[in-house]
């Protein structure tokens, strides 16, 4: 009898009961994303479906880290990890995602599809089979501090290469591409800007100016406002962030012409989603253009953010045209890019990686002094062995193709270390005599 007088009760209760549906996102977003993005979907998402939608939000540290972080998870449960959505840290990751059969296929509506170039200074925007696609548009560069340039009286730079000048020495900012996407992108831009001898003279050169590596990107950019640094690598969003912090006058970010790329940052739904007709609604709401604006418009304007400006360049093009936005750049209308190598970006990627931690961030404090060294010598035998690699180019896909083996990619890291280690300090000895 009690056992029938529960279940009623149950039935009577149940339809005034609040279902809330749930999220799972892993993103290496800023705060401000995650806040105002949820805010919006989850207003738009109880308007539409008559229900509360609960979002979770994972970060191991940026899109490096979180992209190793669902590759453990999944090698311990293959057929799903518990997690829904992989948003953000540019096109690589999802090439790679996809390639290892870690992305369930969703076509957007062909309502929303007509809306999206399939391009962008000729890198792809979605992929061809529905994996991926690009939520909003990146541009990587320079940020700068105009009034410690000014009393330093040094020049603005237009390019990469120009980073390595002798007066930068110890002014320049940088992150480790170990944990940050976007730093990671900027390094893989220089090299296939320059091609691969000329982009490692460059990157050893610009490491040599650089101060030190701070934990994230973001930090870096906040660094280079607070005069810590003067210039630092910077994608688009945190160097406009910091302009609109610190005022025009005072902060200034430039894309070096012919040596950068305009990248999606892109979304895509894990294997074995727990939630996936939730995350489909998700990609859904995200391309609407009350969505997009999110992106561009400034905190508090009409259409815009509440709390925080974003500051990012959103996907669908009529939005430049159709909106009066205090950033002017269109990323549609940017001519001089490099042709950029998305499947080389995306198959070296933890490759990469390893090289810059091995070459320089683990070595930084040797580096910088043989550096100063080289600069102070003017030495050209000591300039060559700076720059010295201990392999060819020829055998990266040898080295990438194996690089998930442990056994045989910490050979190679201990063998690098200690070859970097001894190059550096060699310089330094060498460098007495002269």
């Amino acid at each position: 009898m009690k056992t029938r007088i529960y279940f009623l009760v149950f039935l009577f209760i149940s339809p005034f009961l609040e279902c809330k549906r749930k999220l799972i996102i892993i993103s290496p977003h800023w705060e401000g994303v995650k806040i105002e993005i949820t805010r919006g979907f989850c207003d738009w998402y109880k308007k539409n479906y008559k229900e509360e939608v609960e979002v979770e939000w994972i970060d191991q540290g940026g899109t490096s880290d979180n992209l190793k972080y669902v590759g453990s998870l999944f090698k311990k449960s293959p057929n799903g990890i518990g997690i829904d959505l992989f948003f953000g840290g540019g096109l690589s990751p999802y090439l790679k995602l996809k390639e290892d059969g870690l992305l369930e296929s969703y076509k957007l509506p062909q309502s929303i599809i007509k809306k999206i170039p399939k391009t962008c200074a000729g890198i792809p925007i979605y992929d061809n089979e529905f994996y991926w696609y690009g939520v909003v548009l990146s541009g990587f560069g320079i940020l700068y501090n105009k009034k410690a340039l000014k009393f330093l009286n040094l020049p603005i730079p237009t390019s990469w290469k120009e980073l390595g000048n002798d007066y930068y020495y110890s002014y320049i900012g940088a992150a480790d591409p170990r944990h940050s996407g976007s730093m990671h992108m900027m390094y893989e831009i220089i090299l296939q800007a320059y091609g691969w001898e000329d982009g490692w003279k460059t990157i050893f050169s610009i490491a040599g100016n650089t101060k030190n590596f701070s934990k994230s990107a973001s930090e870096v950019a906040r660094q280079t406002s607070t005069g810590d640094f003067v210039l630092s690598l910077c994608i688009d969003s945190y160097g406009l962030s910091q302009i609109e912090v610190n005022g025009k006058e005072n902060m200034g970010f430039l894309l070096p012409e012919s040596e950068t790329v305009i990248n999606p940052d892109c979304i895509g739904i894990l294997k074995g989603a727990p939630n996936i007709e939730v995350a489909k609604r998700f990609i859904d709401f995200l391309f609407l253009y009350e969505s997009q604006l999110l992106w561009i418009k400034k905190k508090g304007e009409k259409g815009g953010p509440l709390n925080y400006s974003l500051n990012r360049f959103p996907i669908i093009p009529e939005i430049y045209y159709n909106e009066k936005l205090e950033i002017d750049m269109n990323p549609y209308e940017i001519k001089n890019t490099i042709k950029f190598d998305s499947q080389l970006s995306a198959n070296r990627w933890a490759l990469l990686d390893d090289l810059i931690g091995c070459f320089i961030i683990d070595c930084h404090k040797e580096l910088k002094k043989a550096w100063k060294v080289v600069l102070k010598t003017n030495d050209k035998k000591l300039k060559e062995k700076f720059f010295e690699m201990p392999f060819d180019k020829k055998i990266q896909r040898f080295l990438w193709e194996n690089w998930k083996d442990p056994i045989f990619r910490n050979k190679y890291l201990n063998e690098w270390t200690n070859f970097s280690l001894k190059k550096f300090k060699n310089i330094v000895i060498e460098g007495k005599y002269l």
